[in-house]
C-alpha cells in the first residue's frame, strides 16, 4: 500500500512541475503585453499559495525519507534477531548432540572409556557423566530462555546440595574452567556453577546407618 501511495505522489509531483514549466512558456508565446501584465499581477498575488504548496511538498519528501529510513532500520533489526535466533538454535542442537553422546557413554562402559578423564589422575564414575548431563541440561535451558537467571542459580544451588554433584564438581571445576577457551557463555555458566559450589560447602560425611540403608535399597532394587 505504501509504495503505491509514494509512486502516485511522485507522478503527481512530476505532472505539476511539468505544468509549471510549460504554462508560462505558452503564455509568453500567445498572449500580448497587457494580458501578460495582468497574469503577472495574478501570479504575484498567488505567490503565498505557491510557497505553501512548496512547503507541503518539502514536508512530504521529508516524511517519505523518514518512513523509508525507519523501514530500513526495522528490517535490519529483524535480520539481527533472526540471525541471533538461528545461532542460538544451532548451539542448542550441538548441545543436544553432546547430551546424546554422554547418554551413550553412561549406558556403555566401552564407550565411556573413549572420553578423557575429568581431570588428570582422577577416576570417574557413571555418576560423574550423569552429573555432567544434568548440568548441561541447566545450561541449555538457560540459553534457550526456558529459565531465567534467578531460576538457574536456584537450580544450581539445589544441585550442589547433592553429595554426588558436589563430588563431581570438585573433580571437574579446574578442568571445566581450562577448556572453555574464553567462550563467554561457557565462562558465565562455569562461574555460576562454581559460585553455587562454593556457597554449598562440603556436604556432611555419610554415617554408617546411611550407608547401610543405601546397600539394602540397592539389594532390594536389584534383580
Amino acid at each position: 500500500m505504501r509504495p503505491a501511495v509514494i509512486a502516485t505522489a511522485l507522478v503527481i509531483g512530476l505532472a505539476l512541475v511539468t505544468a509549471g514549466v510549460l504554462v508560462p512558456v505558452l503564455m509568453l508565446l500567445r498572449l500580448d503585453d497587457m494580458t501578460l501584465n495582468r497574469w503577472s499581477q495574478v501570479g504575484q498575488a498567488l505567490e503565498p499559495v505557491g510557497v505553501f504548496f512548496s512547503g507541503v511538498a518539502f514536508v512530504g519528501i521529508a516524511l517519505t525519507l523518514f518512513l523509508q529510513a525507519r523501514d530500513l532500520q526495522n528490517q535490519r533489526e529483524e535480520l539481527t534477531v533472526t540471525r541471533e535466533e538461528q545461532q542460538r538454535n544451532s548451539e542448542i542442537a550441538l548441545r543436544q548432540l553432546h547430551i546424546d553422546l554422554i547418554k551413550m557413554a553412561i549406558d556403555d562402559r566401552e564407550l565411556r572409556e573413549v572420553w578423557p578423564p575429568i581431570a588428570p589422575g582422577v577416576a570417574e564414575t557413571k555418576k560423574d557423566h550423569y552429573c555432567n548431563l544434568i548440568l548441561n541440561l541447566q545450561k541449555v535451558a538457560y540459553e534457550a530462555h526456558t529459565i531465567e537467571l534467578a531460576e538457574l542459580r536456584s537450580a544450581l544451588r539445589q544441585l550442589m546440595a547433592s553429595r554426588d554433584m558436589y563430588a563431581f564438581w570438585t573433580k571437574a571445576r579446574a578442568a571445566r574452567g581450562a577448556i572453555t577457551g574464553g567462550d563467554e557463555a561457557e565462562d558465565f555458566f562455569t562461574a555460576e556453577a562454581d559460585r553455587a559450589f562454593t556457597d554449598a560447602g562440603p556436604p556432611p560425611p555419610r554415617t554408617w546407618a546411611h550407608a547401610l540403608i543405601r546397600i539394602l535399597s540397592h539389594r532390594r532394587s536389584g534383580p
